[in-house]
């Protein structure tokens, strides 16, 4: 079976760093994707320079970097592993479980 990293998206850093706020270590669902090196400074969408934050704290870090604010990241952003393609499957239909069962 192939393998394959997931693609970057905003559910995937939420999913990768449980909706914790990765600055304050607080349980943030209402949280959004901050960059560590902000986009209007070249950051890119990539996993490795995003990371799960309360509304407040990244509205309060802007376009600032983490060391201007003194602040650190719980974790550092880390890149999904690899897994086999049919992980990665999202069935439309509850029918076709049975066929993407996962294999351990």
């Amino acid at each position: 079976m192939p393998k394959r990293r997931p693609k970057w998206s905003k559910k995937g850093v939420a999913k990768r760093d449980k909706m914790i706020c990765q600055i304050t270590g607080k349980y943030a669902p209402d949280g959004n994707v901050d960059h560590i090196v902000p986009r209007s400074k070249g950051g890119k969408d990539v996993w490795q320079n995003t990371a799960w934050t309360d509304r407040q704290i990244n509205k309060k870090k802007a376009d600032k970097s983490l060391t201007e604010l003194g602040w650190k990241l719980l974790r550092q952003p880390v890149q999904p592993k690899e897994m086999p393609m049919v992980k990665l499957i999202q069935p439309k239909h509850e029918d076709w479980q049975i066929f993407l069962r996962k294999s351990e």
